[in-house]
């Protein structure tokens, strides 16, 4: 069984072309799960009639607004999921009709599935808003993006993941930025998310520097998976992906040893 979960906030109409897309490939995955970061009340009523009309199984999980939550939001997704292989997206992806496929190709038990977007500008986000969803519709401007960016990624990160299983580079040159698969029992394995995670940043590097620690390593699916990010304005200041590492967030993530085992994941204040 397969379980999409999508990490959700506030917007709505993202979501509504997320899941448009996901109706696409439906086939492909049995249930999704949005995992919801505390949206307001009104959001989740006007949430809850949106998914009405889907021919497939959608379940809304959220828990108090407490800041920016991301590793305590996709926890709660996956406590909730049924699947014994997990598809982790965010709200404002859009994926082609063979992406899901792709990932459930590549997927293979101690490791995980590793995937990329193409960022749609400005206006042709606005575009594809204003539109109807359709096949053609996400294959036309998928076409329209450059692909040499994506080709770039792909390579790093194979390069990348061979010298890790070499121990030839450390497991913190791992990332997992962007949408991800494995298996349930794998998350399971390192706990989940690290909740100690808190505000913008730092989780999905985290996470890749775990997986990679406990044997579990990457699948590139960065060229392959195809996916493209909805434009919006960037909840940051400053807007720069990389800014958390300016952060205080830094030296937790930073710490001398990290243990593949988080204390503070899907099961609470593990102990050692």
């Amino acid at each position: 069984m397969v379980s999409i979960i999508v990490s959700f906030y506030e917007r709505l109409e993202h979501l509504k072309c997320c899941l448009d897309a996901l109706a696409f490939c439906a086939k492909d995955f049995d249930e999704v799960v949005i995992a919801d970061d505390g949206s307001k009340d009104e959001t989740v009523t006007a949430l809850k009639e949106m998914i009405v009309p889907y021919d497939f199984t959608i379940t809304h999980v959220s828990h108090p607004k407490e800041g920016f939550r991301l590793s305590a939001t996709r926890n709660n997704g996956i406590r909730h999921s049924r699947g014994d292989y997990l598809v982790f997206l965010d709200c404002d992806f859009l994926v082609l009709p063979d992406a899901i496929k792709y990932h459930l190709r590549r997927a293979k038990p101690g490791r995980f599935v590793a995937g990329s977007c193409k960022y749609l500008t400005e206006e042709q986000s606005r575009i594809i808003l204003a539109s109807e969803m359709s096949p053609d519709l996400l294959e036309k401007y998928y076409e329209q993006l450059p692909d040499r960016e994506i080709i770039k990624q792909h390579r790093r990160f194979i390069k990348r993941s061979i010298l890790i299983r070499l121990h030839l580079a450390s497991p913190r040159k791992q990332s997992v930025g962007g949408h991800l698969s494995l298996y349930k029992k794998d998350i399971e394995r390192i706990n989940g998310y690290d909740e100690d995670f808190k505000g913008w940043g730092g989780e999905d590097e985290d996470l890749g520097v775990r997986l990679a620690a406990a044997g579990i390593h990457s699948i590139s699916a960065v060229r392959y998976a195809r996916v493209m990010h909805i434009w919006h304005q960037s909840e940051q200041k400053n807007g720069k992906a990389s800014d958390w590492k300016k952060g205080t967030i830094r030296d937790y993530f930073n710490r001398q040893k990290i243990s593949f085992v988080c204390k503070n994941g899907l099961k609470r204040e593990v102990l050692f």
